[in-house]
Order: structure tokens, then C-alpha cells, then sequence
């Protein structure tokens, strides 16, 4: 999976994520203290964030960091 495809994947998640939880993008921001521009990014998939943000991300949706992160990922060797 090319790393463009793998982060869409991974933003449109926690995008069906927080409209599950009926959190706007607004509600993430504050939340995170961050610009609305770099969340809206992550969510179409355009940047790549961090583990420490993703981690608080997944604090505030609620949810495990494996949950968001993962696409698949077949560990069978």
C-alpha cells in the first residue's frame, strides 16, 4: 500500500470516527489546540501527523490508537 493511499485511508476513518461521535472538526481543535486547516488535512488524508498526536486524537474520539491506525495489516511472517 503506497503511503498516500494508507494515510486517505487512516483520515477518511477518523473522519466516519468523530461524525459517529457527532464531534465537528471544531470540537477536535479546541480540544487538541491546534489549526483547523492542519486537523482538516489529516482527515483528507494530506499529512502525515505524529503518534503523540494521533495518541490525544484518539484519547478525545474515544477509541484505540490501534483501531485508528490500523488497515489491514497482516502480521503473518
Amino acid at each position: 500500500m503506497e503511503n498516500n493511499e494508507f494515510l486517505k485511508k487512516i483520515g477518511l476513518k477518523l473522519k466516519v470516527i468523530r461524525s459517529l461521535r457527532g464531534m465537528s472538526q471544531d470540537d477536535i481543535v479546541n480540544k487538541l489546540d491546534i489549526d483547523k486547516s492542519y486537523y482538516s488535512k489529516v482527515e483528507r488524508g494530506l499529512t502525515n501527523p505524529t503518534l503523540i498526536y494521533m495518541k490525544n486524537l484518539a484519547e478525545i474520539l474515544d477509541v484505540n490508537l490501534e483501531d485508528i491506525i490500523s488497515v489491514n495489516i497482516n502480521l503473518n511472517m
